[in-house]
């Protein structure tokens, strides 16, 4: 028979409540650890962003100046075409597709409830459905029992550490 190893740690063996406490002070602590190295992170991750967005709003820039010319030449040259609406060169293609785009106003969602069929709404309005959980905790357990739902209720363990006190005992 093969032994099949166990990734997970043996918990720790809590003596007494002061060891309890001690363990509580210690995730605190941790939880201050990981708080700063988020936060710190995130400024890293906004310097590197700030940094990128410099260069590429260059790139960006010139690209968009290199389309709009290669627009106004292929718009100077329709001829060279034929009937073709695009062009193929060594690195790439150039050219015009049809492309169609859909316009609302306003009122088109009460227009489309007002003219047309249920059938043609229901294809047209995007609705999601979920169940409310929270509106769902106000009725009572007889009126959930009706729509096939119930109220569950279990003990949740918790270890809330004092923040405050965790962060001056780093310090």
């Amino acid at each position: 028979m093969t032994r099949i190893k166990s990734n997970e740690q043996p918990l720790v063996n809590v003596k007494d409540w002061q060891h309890a406490d001690q363990l509580i002070k210690e995730i605190g602590e941790i939880e201050q650890t990981i708080k700063a190295a988020e936060q710190q992170a995130t400024a890293d991750i906004n310097v590197v962003k700030s940094d990128l967005e410099g260069r590429v709003e260059q790139l960006q820039g010139r690209s968009h100046l290199l389309v709009k010319s290669l627009e106004e030449f292929a718009l100077a040259h329709t001829k060279d075409f034929g009937e073709a609406r695009s062009r193929k060169l060594d690195f790439g293609i150039l050219g015009w597709r049809l492309s169609t785009a859909i316009e609302t106003a306003g009122t088109t969602l009460e227009r489309i409830k007002q003219f047309f069929t249920p059938a043609k709404q229901k294809a047209c309005i995007r609705v999601k459905e979920s169940v409310d959980k929270e509106a769902l905790a106000k009725f009572t357990d007889d009126e959930l029992a009706t729509v096939k739902a119930r109220r569950k209720t279990k003990d949740a363990f918790f270890v809330e550490p004092l923040s405050t006190k965790a962060a001056d005992h780093l310090n």
